[in-house]
């Protein structure tokens, strides 16, 4: 009989993280509790403060991931962390500390350290553990593949069988084998798979990548062995899979292993917190901090190809009368109807965003002032006509880049001249005059 593959890669459990603390500062723990509770994470924690509560809590109880501060009363995290190795757990082990320097950040990655999270980003810890608990699982499900290919072929497709990472084998353009898994994530049968090319699995978006690699390994250069990768299932729906490449025999040939663990939420997680750190959280557009982004982008490109862009500045007229008058709930709901016009009648090109209070701002790529003129008096029929009530108005001035200014300060500087130019007017004649281009800043 064959003896048992010593190492045997755990499945991941719906079941509440067990997290072990070390961290002098209860208050610290305390927001990392409350985002894991923000990002519907269930966890257990326990908290040590020295080492030898470190050591006894490691010996009475099984742990998922270890969070640690940095600088702790008479010794470091990165103590803990070689108390870790000595007791022969492999756990993965995070930093959850303060300011970190650079040369240190990267001395504590090469000792073994997971990941660093800063204590004022606790908003990244809920998926940095995902990534570390998948990581660990991938590095287990690895090791115990190849473990078992070493033993047998039979004794292989056994395990592969009953873990959750697609496997595939091809030896030059034929796919030889794929486990049950590459079958649940890619939605084809088994069968189909070995007659498919893996070619039509890839996602346009991903082919260049794997083009590149492909010619690489065939020139006979270095690649990494692990990398990202967009595919196509069957039903046509895309997801994200972490891909490992290595070079194994099977049935006395060279063949390439290709093993796959889906990361599609992962990456929508990613995503929703990309997308919440850079948005609004009234209106859901960008926030005054992806402006500023984009307005970086707009200029470099501005310059490198010599074409302009226009600059919308928006400010809601009556705001203050229907809080006052309706409530601010009113209020709210005005605000977001200005965003949905926006939102569907601008190019997908640009880039509204909520400057502030009742100022909006969009940025117009390649687009000169005619163009931003008929831009926001489109927006502004929009907005008139939009069927609810109370009917609002909106007063919008614009600039161009690099004619009324350089900077966004300028840019802005400018739009708002233009806008109060349209706000006295209005004043004056009790209507809505042709939108005002701002003069430059001097």
């Amino acid at each position: 009989m064959m003896r048992e593959p010593e190492l045997k890669p755990k499945m991941p459990q719906k079941r509440p993280l067990d997290i072990l603390f070390v961290e002098d500062n209860t208050a610290d723990v305390d927001l990392s509790l409350r985002e894991f509770k923000k990002a519907e994470l269930e966890v257990h924690a326990d908290v040590v403060q020295t080492a030898q509560e470190f050591v006894e809590r490691l010996s009475a109880k099984a742990y998922d991931v270890v969070l640690a501060d940095y600088r702790l009363p008479g010794w470091t995290g990165m103590d803990a962390l070689e108390l870790l190795r000595q007791q022969g757990k492999e756990i993965p082990f995070i930093l959850v500390t303060g300011a970190l320097g650079e040369e240190m950040a990267v001395e504590c990655i090469k000792r073994g350290v997971a990941d660093y999270i800063l204590k004022d980003r606790l908003v990244r810890l809920p998926v940095a553990i995902c990534r570390v608990l998948e990581e660990k699982y991938l590095r287990d499900a690895r090791l115990w593949a190849e473990t078992v290919l070493q033993e047998s072929k039979a004794r292989f497709r056994t395990l592969t069988e009953t873990i959750a990472s697609a496997i595939f084998i091809h030896q030059g353009t034929e796919c030889r084998y794929v486990n049950r898994a590459a079958e649940a994530i890619t939605g084809y049968s088994r069968e189909e798979l070995l007659a498919m090319s893996s070619w039509d699995l890839v996602h346009p978006d991903s082919r260049k990548l794997v083009m590149e690699q492909g010619l690489a390994r065939l020139r006979g250069e270095q690649t990494p062995g692990r990398f990202e990768i967009k595919i196509l299932t069957k039903q046509g729906e895309a997801r994200w899979l972490d891909v490992t490449v290595a070079m194994i025999e099977y049935s006395g040939r060279p063949a390439g292993l290709t093993t796959a663990f889906d990361i599609t939420e992962r990456k929508r997680a990613e995503d929703e917190v990309r997308h919440l750190v850079a948005s609004d959280p009234l209106t859901g557009l960008a926030n005054y901090r992806r402006l500023l982004e984009v307005f970086d982008a707009e200029a470099k490109r501005s310059k490198r190809t010599g074409r302009p862009f226009a600059l919308l500045l928006l400010d809601l007229d009556g705001l203050k009368k229907i809080n006052d008058a309706q409530g601010h709930l009113a209020g709210s709901r005005a605000l977001c109807r200005l965003a949905n016009v926006l939102r569907l009648h601008c190019r997908a090109i640009d880039i509204a965003a909520r400057h502030g209070g009742d100022e909006f701002a969009v940025i117009l790529p390649e687009t000169a002032t005619e163009a931003a003129q008929q831009v926001a008096r489109r927006i502004s029929e929009r907005l008139a006509n939009d069927g609810e009530q109370p009917p609002l108005s909106v007063s919008i001035g614009a600039a161009s880049y690099p004619q009324d200014g350089e900077t966004i300060d300028q840019l802005l500087g400018a739009a708002d001249r233009a806008l109060y130019k349209v706000k006295a007017s209005i004043g004056e004649t009790g209507s809505l005059p042709s939108l005002a281009r701002g003069a430059p800043t001097t």
